[in-house]
This record gives structure tokens, sequence and C-alpha cells, in this order.
């Protein structure tokens, strides 16, 4: 296929869940052979400057590519009586619409559909599809807007505040594009399901997929991490998660195991996060360049999260690496009980810390991580991603090939 696919986040560096997804999501595209002509943005909060690096990674993975600044001015605040916070950030003024509608028509040949990689692109992607006269098909992160309301709760200070902005009228607007989209891919089975119990029937599962450099990293490699956790540690679910585990279950690990090795790695982490983990003897690497190598070395993985929607990508991640991967039902959630089956799952300290302890010594004492490559690739392979999508596309209607 010939697609136009309008991604939320630029794919690279792919330090958190949505850049992971994308990332990966454009590897296995071009893996089988479609043609993706790519439209992202740069100036966000975290990342305002692209380097290089990571723009070559990205014009690899793409038969085009053009980056759009996001818009932090006046326009945007204008632009808020129509879209949520971030969705006005990612529309352009009309004249520019039109200037890259006609690069698009001069550089792309009778495309097939215009893909949304990310709810903050909908506006942009479902205007496109309109003028292209193609297909507008949709990847779901999350139910947005309840994601958003948690994380809104969850966060402090400013960060309250710049979440809350982008809650504002993001119902509505999610609600429309899952309409308006010929066919809907959600990141999990159970966002599936939420959706279709509210009248969206032209939905499907589309897996994210676990990092390729996990998959190949050797199980034999030396491990000096007894656990390990990595995510955004700018994210307040994460947050959340880390200080119920400062709080309610690292004494209890500690009791148990005094010399235990925990090392939490991730991006942006705040400086009193910083101090917390510090002053609990517990290792923290800002900004990892990679996170494969690190994973190699841990014995065990821990996800303790208990908030959010979607599917943690995470945790795949984990589950790919062979090693003992403890979480919760919410860090489980989305995936299929045949994955769920490989998890430990515990949501009370004493569970989570119990399985922990139990799994550190196992480890310890010689237990190699196990092979779950045949898994994997069962569940978030390049072949299920393929059949999805052609699925998704013999699916659509006459009625739904186009907005219009």
């Amino acid at each position: 296929m010939r697609i136009v696919a309008l991604l939320q986040e630029f794919p690279f560096p792919a330090n958190n869940g949505m850049r992971s997804d994308i990332s990966r999501r454009l590897a296995t595209l071009h893996a089988l052979g479609h043609e993706v002509h790519a439209i992202a943005w740069t100036g966000g909060r975290l990342d305002p400057v692209l380097r290089d690096a990571d723009v070559a990674a990205a014009a690899r993975l793409t038969a085009s590519l053009e980056v759009l600044p996001i818009d932090r001015g006046w326009r945007r605040v204008a632009n808020l009586a129509r879209f949520p916070s971030q969705v006005a950030g990612r529309w352009p003024t009309a004249g520019d619409r039109h200037a890259l509608l006609d690069r698009l028509r001069a550089r792309v040949a009778a495309p097939d559909c215009v893909w949304v990689d990310g709810i903050h692109a909908g506006a942009l992607g479902r205007w496109l599809a309109r003028a292209l006269g193609v297909p507008l098909l949709y990847r779901s992160h999350n139910i947005e807007h309840r994601y958003l309301a948690e994380q809104a709760r969850l966060a402090r200070g400013r960060t309250r505040w710049r979440i809350a902005a982008n809650v504002l009228g993001m119902r509505r607007f999610e609600t429309a594009l899952q309409r308006d989209a010929a066919q809907v891919f959600e990141i999990s089975a159970d966002d599936r399901d939420w959706w279709r119990g509210r009248g969206i029937a032209h939905n499907r599962w589309l897996p994210p997929q676990p990092d390729p450099a996990i998959m190949s990293d050797s199980a034999d490699a030396p491990r000096s991490i007894d656990l390990f956790f990595v995510g955004s540690l700018s994210s307040p679910n994460n947050q959340a998660g880390l200080a119920w585990y400062l709080g309610h279950v690292h004494p209890l690990v500690r009791d148990a195991l005094p010399d235990v090795r925990v090392v939490i790695a991730g991006r942006s982490p705040p400086s009193t996060l910083l101090g917390q983990l510090g002053g609990a003897g517990i290792e923290t690497l800002p900004d990892p360049a990679a996170v494969a190598p690190l994973v190699g070395r841990a014995h065990v993985l821990m996800n303790p999260i208990h908030h959010g929607s979607g599917v943690n990508i995470k945790t795949i991640d984990m589950l790919a690496s062979g090693r003992p991967v403890v979480t919760t039902a919410k860090g489980a959630r989305g995936l299929p009980p045949a994955v769920v089956d490989h998890l430990i799952l515990a949501d009370d300290p004493s569970g989570f810390a119990a399985a922990l302890v139990a799994a550190i010594r196992a480890a310890r004492s010689g237990e190699r991580p196990r092979d779950r490559r045949a898994l994997i690739e069962t569940h978030f392979g390049h072949a299920v991603i393929a059949r999805a999508l052609a699925e998704g596309m013999a699916a659509l209607s006459p009625r739904r090939t186009h907005l219009g």
C-alpha cells in the first residue's frame, strides 16, 4: 500500500511507549513492503530539537518524511474552541495545509489511505483524507479522554494544568474521530470492546510489538541487576507506580534481601523522584541511550503500575526478554490470556514483594531466562500486523471508503 502516515510524535528517539509503538510499526510496514510517506511534528516540550541521527533513522523507514512544527503560540490558544490543546498545536494554517496537500500530491501517486497514528494528529489526518478522497485509518493508543483525565488527577503542579488543558473537548473529539475513521486499529482488545459497547463496530485489535533489540539479546549475558524497571519517569502513572513500590513494597524486599540491587531507568525523571529513589538506595539511570543492554543485565523485571489504559508496551518488552516479570493487573491489561499466563501478577504490597523476592532468589540460584520467541511471534509478530492491516482494508465498505 501507499500510506500517508501522520505520526503524533516524531518516532525517534523511541524513548516512550507511543514512540516505541510508532517506530516499531514503521519498521514493520517497511519490512512488509509498504510505501510510507510520513508527516510528523517537532518542537514539543520534551524534545524541542531533532537530532540528525533520529531524522536519519526515520528516513530509512519511509519513502518521504515531512516534519512540521508544533504550534505553541496564539493560534493554538485560539483553536482551543475547536480542538483539545495538543490537537490544536498540530493544526496548520489553511495556507500551510494546502501547501502540504500540494507537496503530497506531487510525490505520492494514488495513495491508498491516510493513517493517523495517535489522536493528536487526528484533525489534520481527517482533513487530508477528505482532500485526497481516500480512507482514514486511525491507530488509537488509548481511550484517550479517560487516560488523560486519570493522568491529570495523578499529576501535580504545572503538569496537572498542562494535561488538563488537553482533556478539554477530548471526549467529543475522540468520539468523532472514532466514528469518522473508515477503520480503527485499537492497541488492545479491551479498548476495542469498550468502543464497541458505544456503537463503534468498525474497529479491530492491532497489537504493539516488542523491542527487536531485546528479542535478540543473549540469555547468557552476565546479570548484575537484581530488579529493573524502565519507563517514562515524567509520566504521572509511572511516578504513582514507583511511589507505591517505594512506600509499600521496597521495604519488604529489603528486609528479605538486604543486598538487593534495584535499578530504575527512564526519560526525564523529576528531581523529587531522583531524591526519593536515591534515599531508598535505588540506582537511577536517567535518559538511557539504549534499554536492551540494561534489560539483559537484569535478573527480574517489574512494572508496578496501577493506572492507565491501552497496553503497557513496557510489559511486552519485559516479556520478550525471557526474564521473570512481576506486575499488577493494570500492567497486564489488554494482553491476550495466553500472554498474561507468562506474567507474575500481584496487586497488594505483600504479594508483590513476595513474588519479587522469590523470582530474584531463583534467578540468583541459576534459573535461566525462558525462550518466549514463539509466544511473541504468535501474538505480536510481523504476520499478525500484516493480517490485521489486510483484514482492515478488506472490511472497508463503500460507505466508509472516504469521508464525505
